[in-house]
């Protein structure tokens, strides 16, 4: 068994980086300027390397699907268990808000706090095709983990003005090589994989009242 406060720890600085905004198989692609608005799903599945770390406990932190409400940038998760009950980026102030459980608490994180060095970048064109949509691979290299992204530039498209500031994990960088909600995410360390993954969406109408900061509850700052 892994020592569960070293990896507690290293699983909530990465949580953020599956917070994902996802395509599904119920769709065609589109070639209008129009930004995606709507739900999506998501599943999360995890390679173990090494004895260091069991899949159950990745399970437990992490949860194995969610659901994302996404509209100009803005974007809730509610998870189906594990380390956080939802999950809120609110872009008017570039934070994310979260709950752990279900007391009044709230803990936010500021988004605009620097990125890790990355080490060099590739692109690889129709690397993988998921859910029928052939998807080019942008890998990010850092000197402890590989974050590698596949999206197609031409379907669910997002303007990378909305994350110029959001710095943290270089999102305002990938947003800006993609152009686009990328359709599956993985995460490679040492001791395992994560991968997050499309399972449907849903175009819709979003209340905008859904990213709205709570008034009702405790803020703290995750530091």
């Amino acid at each position: 068994m892994p020592k569960q406060t070293t990896m507690t720890n290293k699983l909530t600085t990465i949580f953020l980086g599956l917070t994902v905004f996802i395509a599904c198989s119920s769709w065609t692609a589109t070639t209008d300027n129009k930004y995606f608005e709507g739900k999506l799903t998501f599943k999360n599945t995890y390679i173990i390397k090494t004895d260091k770390v069991e899949s159950a406990y990745l399970d437990k932190v992490f949860g194995k699907t969610a659901e994302t409400f996404f509209k100009e940038g803005n974007y809730f998760e509610k998870y189906d268990g594990g380390f956080m009950l939802w999950q809120l980026y609110n872009r008017q102030n570039n934070k994310t808000y979260s709950s752990r459980n279900q007391t009044d608490t709230v803990y936010w994180f500021d988004c605009g706090q620097p990125g890790q060095k990355i080490l060099r970048t590739e692109i690889n064109p129709k690397k993988e095709n998921i859910l029928g949509i052939d998807c080019d691979e942008l890998v990010i290299y850092y000197n402890s983990k590989t974050v590698s992204y596949y999206y197609n530039s031409d379907t669910l498209k997002v303007n990378p003005e909305w994350y110029k500031d959001f710095t943290y994990l270089n999102k305002n960088i990938n947003t800006e090589k993609m152009k686009s909600i990328y359709l599956k995410y993985k995460l490679e360390y040492p001791d395992f994989i994560a991968n997050v993954t499309a399972t449907s969406i849903s175009w819709q109408t979003i209340d905008n009242k859904i990213f709205s900061v709570p008034i009702d509850k405790i803020l703290i700052e995750d530091k």
